[in-house]
């Protein structure tokens, strides 16, 4: 005779796939939101409110920056 095993409840099958986001759209977007904050982003800004160590901001803030600039609406009216 054939019996089947159910697996425990809230077991998956598989892993679920983590999908690491970029460290260049992570600086992005905690530059905007620093900046809609009120808070003038500076480096030592971002390196006092953010988990970016200063290599990281170093090497990675003036690609983040101009991504942070694009992705910002600006409202008139």
């Amino acid at each position: 005779m054939i019996t089947f095993q159910q697996p425990p409840i809230g077991a998956l099958s598989t892993q679920p796939a983590v999908i690491a986001t970029p460290i260049v759209e992570r600086m992005a977007d905690r530059v905007l939101e620093l900046g809609m904050n009120g808070t003038a982003v500076t480096k030592d800004s971002l390196y006092e409110h953010t988990d970016f160590t200063r290599e990281e901001i170093d090497k990675h803030a003036p690609e983040a920056c101009n991504l942070a600039r694009a992705r910002a609406v600006r409202q008139q009216g």
